[in-house]
């Protein structure tokens, strides 16, 4: 994509550290507003969110490493373009290691995390902008992932619901964002974790992620033919 990029939300950054651009980067990818393929030109980003070329330049490193931003020698920085290969990869990965992060996280979990989660899903119920509600969603996720306190198997999760986010923005194009039925299974979910429920827990989860699966699966499909 050649289009000058464009910033919608530019107010939410208020510092020039590489930390503050590589999280403002990582929503606007996370929540589409950076779609899949887009330049990330540094000198245009510098100029829209008024910083120096050199946070940009590390935090288009950093976002490399994790899966969101590709570096191309000859394109420069692209938002990362999703795969069939890769979507079966992610889903089948994910659908392995969630059973074993709710089973810790349900009786780890605290009061203040099922508050916060709770406060999460009425802004989403109340949210009708589809990249901010991408954006909860995201974090109302993230936050039951904290609740399993081993670490390399919460940060290896997070680092794959991140490029899923991807996946789950891809998947709109073949299923629009069905705000009840996503936020009646993140009720279900949160009350599972509520009664330490772990089976219904995991049952949520895997049924939850597995429509996110199909839907993308058959976009990707359908433009691999043509």
């Amino acid at each position: 994509m050649t289009a000058k990029l464009h910033f919608p939300a530019m107010t939410g950054l208020s510092r020039t550290t590489q930390a503050s651009v590589t999280d403002y980067l990582r929503k606007a990818i996370l929540s589409g507003e950076l779609p899949a393929g887009t330049r990330l030109v540094q000198a245009e980003i510098a100029e829209a969110l008024n910083v120096s070329v050199t946070p940009i330049r590390e935090a288009l490193r950093e976002l490399s490493t994790q899966g969101l931003v590709n570096l191309d020698a000859f394109r420069g920085a692209v938002v990362h373009t999703p795969t069939l290969a890769e979507l079966e990869e992610i889903f089948e990965i994910r659908a392995v290691l969630l059973p074993l992060s709710i089973q810790k996280g349900v009786y780890g979990i605290t009061t203040q995390e099922i508050e916060q989660a709770e406060l999460l899903l009425v802004q989403m119920e109340a949210e009708g902008d589809r990249p901010r509600w991408v954006e909860l969603n995201r974090q109302f996720h993230s936050l039951l992932y904290q609740a399993d306190r081993s670490s390399h198997l919460k940060n290896l999760l997070q680092r794959l619901s991140d490029i899923a986010s991807i996946y789950i923005n891809l998947s709109f194009v073949e299923k629009p964002l069905q705000k009840e039925l996503s936020e009646k299974e993140h009720r279900e979910l949160l009350e599972a974790y509520r009664c330490q429920d772990a089976v219904r827990a995991t049952q949520v989860t895997l049924n939850h992620i597995n429509s996110t699966l199909e839907a993308a699966r058959r976009v990707l499909q359908k433009s691999n033919k043509t």
